[in-house]
């Protein structure tokens, strides 16, 4: 009778199990109805459409936008002029990123394909951050962060690496769900597409995630046993970058400019100077708002925070690659700006996706314990003082007192520049800005002298400076405009007082040379 007993109770038990897990499904079918009803579209589309405003539409209207995004906005229109990319124009990024600069002319076009751009990678940002760590709820935080942090960063710059977004984070959607679910190899090869898409975008930082995604995946590999699994994959991948590789790298070598396109490339590393005069403002500049943002803390949760290895993977390069990039921004020569800080944003958006806490006992657990798990948005915003809410707003304030306070003059000398060069030259006429406001030529319709627009960007190597001075020498622009607080290379002031004469002006900040 106890052996019956026994077995009467196991059968109960077992008849409880199935019931119990026939409703958690069918509970479980219900969420995940309920959750594509509860997609966050809104969110994307009124935060896509505020970091628009702020990051491109007033920058544009207002004259605001950093030289190196001036320069790229210049070589948009410019290219419509003639001349090849890369070989005729400095491009320091991919050829996608500038044909979309030249559909649109470089003008206030381009805030609606910035638009699309946020609005993609909003979308692969929240589906990556749902898959990766099952948070719905701080998924949606994590927008509206993002959208939040491209305010401020690209405020007037660096619509290079938001362009890269979408397509940097619809890779990464396939591997967080790999790592997610790691019984499938789908989506490799659309994987390398989208990789591939980003690289002619913005090469650099394209290569940097894909060295971050590429270690992540081989220690997951290594880890669980996986490593033939791993070896598909990467060929894979591979094969998908290949397609998109091959025929649009054929077509800038076969335009003349693939040495120009490869020195552009590693010009960020090249250009580097540990000991430049540069050095402590790059310091006291880019680190303090690296600390405002609450990067450093979130590189320690990302190197020791106990976490699930599918988060452990990719936070720990993730880290190591946002010092590296960071590293390159302060023992940089280039002009300081807030935008430039960018590069940092996609490594920063991972080291926030995984500092998420994903439960390991399924969806439905994880749902029941979400108010035991800290939320992303009180551990960034409320864990570092709103510090970087005050970051964003001084990354926007400084170009508004800059522009209407402390340089208002300046600002209005331009625009007599740009009538006077109208007036003094024909369409047809090369000028030359000894300056960093290169919208000048853009403003005046006229093209620069030189493949380098302003000798402030770029030039911090032997290699470009020769460069510059020979296309002068060569060209012979029509006028070059100096301005007197940016300092004159011995070889071009002989070329001035060689081949130029000074005109008489009223401007306090310009002078204006004329070719003999």
């Amino acid at each position: 009778m106890a052996v019956y007993g026994r077995i009467e109770e196991v059968s109960e038990t077992i008849q409880s199990n199935d019931i119990e897990n026939r409703l958690d499904r069918n509970l479980e079918s219900h969420v995940e109805k309920e959750e594509q009803v509860a997609f966050p579209f809104f969110r994307l589309i009124i935060g896509s459409t505020i970091a628009t405003f702020f990051s491109v539409v007033i920058p544009l209207l207002l004259d605001m936008v950093s030289p190196s995004q001036a320069q790229d906005l210049y070589i948009g229109w410019a290219w419509h002029q003639g001349g090849q990319l890369y070989s005729s124009y400095y491009a320091s990024h991919g050829l996608i990123y500038y044909l979309l600069l030249y559909i649109t002319q470089g003008g206030i076009l381009f805030a609606l394909v910035e638009w699309l751009a946020l609005l993609g990678g909003g979308y692969f940002l929240f589906s990556s951050t749902d898959y990766l760590t099952g948070q719905r709820e701080q998924a949606k935080q994590l927008l509206t962060i993002f959208y939040i942090l491209v305010s401020g960063l690209g405020f007037g710059g660096g619509y290079a690496t938001i362009l890269a977004l979408p397509f940097l984070f619809a890779g990464f959607s396939f591997i967080a769900a790999y790592l997610s679910n790691p019984n499938h190899d789908k989506g490799f090869l659309r994987l390398g597409i989208f990789l591939a898409l980003s690289f002619f975008i913005e090469p650099l930082t394209s290569l940097f995630f894909i060295a971050v995604v590429t270690i992540g995946l081989f220690v997951f590999n290594v880890g669980h046993g996986r490593l033939a699994h791993g070896v598909y994959q990467f060929f894979a991948a591979a094969l998908g970058f290949s397609l998109i590789f091959y025929p649009v790298g054929y077509y800038v070598l076969a335009s003349g400019g693939f040495g120009e396109a490869l020195g552009s490339l590693l010009y960020p590393i090249d250009s580097l100077q540990v000991l430049n005069p540069q050095l402590m403002d790059n310091v006291v500049f880019y680190g303090l708002l690296t600390f405002g943002l609450g990067a450093l803390f979130l590189v320690f949760l990302g190197l020791f925070q106990s976490k699930a290895s599918r988060l452990y993977v990719i936070s720990v390069p993730a880290s190591f690659t946002f010092l590296f990039v960071l590293a390159l921004l302060l023992f940089s020569q280039e002009p300081l700006h807030g935008s430039r800080l960018i590069l940092i944003l996609p490594f920063l958006l991972l080291l926030l996706m995984t500092s998420i806490r994903g439960e390991h006992s399924g969806r439905i657990a994880r749902r029941r314990r979400r108010e035991e798990v800290p939320t992303l948005w009180k551990k960034f915003m409320r864990g570092n003082l709103y510090l970087p809410i005050l970051v964003v707003v001084y990354l926007i304030a400084v170009p508004f007192v800059a522009r209407f306070v402390l340089h208002p003059v300046s600002y209005s000398e331009q625009h007599q520049v740009v009538d006077r060069i109208k007036q003094e030259t024909s369409e047809g006429d090369q000028i030359y800005i000894w300056d960093s406001h290169v919208q000048i030529y853009k403003e005046s319709q006229r093209l620069a002298g030189s493949m380098f627009s302003s000798p402030l960007l770029y030039t911090n190597t032997e290699e470009n400076k020769t460069s510059l001075i020979n296309d002068l020498k060569e060209n012979q622009p029509k006028m070059i405009l100096v301005n007197d607080k940016v300092p004159v290379w011995s070889e071009v002031e002989t070329l001035l007082k060689e081949n130029y004469q000074q005109v008489q002006t009223d401007y306090s900040e310009f002078k204006v040379y004329k070719i003999k």
